[in-house]
């Protein structure tokens, strides 16, 4: 497939990343990797501009990815291709339905059972559990920015990662898998298996706050309605 990973890091160089550890052991192709090293700009910002290189290079999918990801699978290239022909978007943890109101988090504004996916937490292969949320693949509502799968091909010029967001690193991913159901777009989850290196959100900071009041106000055509697929 012709793909690559968008990888933002405070790491200054790639082979010093989770990620790069476990496309070692897969052998998968590190020239596949557009790497933005020592970031310090939000997230929308570098996955925009990576839309944009991939574009005029005639890639057609974009794999965002965190740089504390293992990949736990020696058939990735097989797992993307069956993803990309199900959806447009996809992650790996996500919703069928929520009710926009706080707190703005994709678990939360939701019940279990419209929970879907499967990611792996631990610090590698060697060390991990899988943490179930629910079936897949499914069409999803929101997902877990942990890692997005896009097919250039199928988005919309008008759909990008928001800029305006002011939490540089939270609700990228909720605005962006909104957006695209909102464009009509196929969002979903797929059988990607990773490992993330993170305990989670544990700071609920004035920046994340102000994200979370931004999100709020973006959909506020939808505050306390519930929104489903």
């Amino acid at each position: 497939m012709n793909y690559k990973f968008i990888v933002a890091s405070q790491k200054s160089k790639f082979e010093d990343t989770l990620l790069h550890k476990s496309m070692r052991k897969n052998t998968i192709d590190f020239t596949r990797v557009l790497f933005y090293g020592n970031n310090t700009k939000p997230l929308p910002e570098i996955y925009n501009d990576a839309i944009k290189k991939c574009n005029e290079e005639g890639i057609n999918y974009a794999i965002f990815v965190h740089d504390d990801v293992y990949i736990n699978c020696y058939d990735f290239g097989f797992r993307l291709n069956c993803g990309f022909e199900k959806f447009d978007v996809f992650g790996l943890a996500g919703n069928t339905e929520i009710t926009v109101k706080e707190p703005v988090l994709w678990h939360l504004m939701t019940t279990r059972d419209k929970l879907r996916g499967c990611v792996a937490h631990g610090a590698d292969n060697s060390n991990y559990v899988y943490t179930s949320f629910g079936p897949l693949p499914c069409r999803a509502l929101l997902i877990d920015g942990v890692f997005i799968g896009v097919n250039l091909k199928t988005l919309s010029d008008k759909v990008r990662f928001d800029e305006k967001i002011p939490a540089k690193f939270h609700f990228y991913d909720l605005c962006f898998s909104l957006d695209c159901n909102l464009a009509k777009l196929k969002v979903g989850v797929a059988d990607v298996p990773i490992i993330h290196n993170s305990p989670g959100l544990r700071d609920m900071s004035e920046e994340w706050k102000q994200g979370q009041k931004y999100f709020l106000e973006k959909y506020s055509k939808f505050s306390n309605k519930t929104l489903t697929m």
